[in-house]
């Protein structure tokens, strides 16, 4: 798990990221996904990883000393060894289709990512995170990679 941005403002004393982590439960036995079998192992809270087609999803509730965060990403291919300048451009032109969600690069690898403070997250707005980042990863992840010629993160 990585970070971006965090709100060195925000409380952290009234959030019980339990409750939000039940919520994710919620979204993904909805999913049917079973949340016991795709528990993964974090420092900060709770965490799941799941596939949705060819992608890699990974859902995080967490909290630290500046707050409690939701955070949904999928890393989607690495990066080619060269022509690295078209596909930054492609990945910037995409960033203005997305609501929500980016895309970024963390060492050599293509993200899609959201990330949220905890305060108000509701479970029809995480629901909303984690199927639009799950949608995007699918569709994006073979297109980029056969535009590209990089390699998919989940197939290596």
């Amino acid at each position: 798990m990585f970070s971006l941005n965090r709100n060195r403002n925000q409380p952290n004393s009234s959030i019980r990221i339990d409750t939000y982590a039940q919520t994710v439960q919620q979204i993904l036995a909805g999913l049917g996904i079973n949340p016991d079998q795709v528990r993964i192992q974090t420092e900060e809270g709770y965490g799941w990883s799941f596939r949705r087609g060819s992608a890699t999803i990974e859902v995080y509730v967490s909290q630290n000393e500046t707050g409690g965060f939701f955070q949904v990403l999928s890393p989607i291919m690495h990066l080619p060894s060269s022509g690295l300048l078209p596909i930054y451009r492609r990945l910037l032109e995409l960033n203005l289709q997305l609501v929500n969600i980016s895309l970024g690069v963390y060492l050599d690898v293509v993200y899609i990512y959201s990330e949220r403070p905890l305060d108000g997250l509701d479970i029809v707005e995480a629901n909303a995170i984690i199927n639009a980042v799950a949608t995007w990863a699918d569709e994006l992840d073979d297109k980029l990679v056969s535009e590209f010629s990089g390699r998919l993160y989940s197939r290596v």
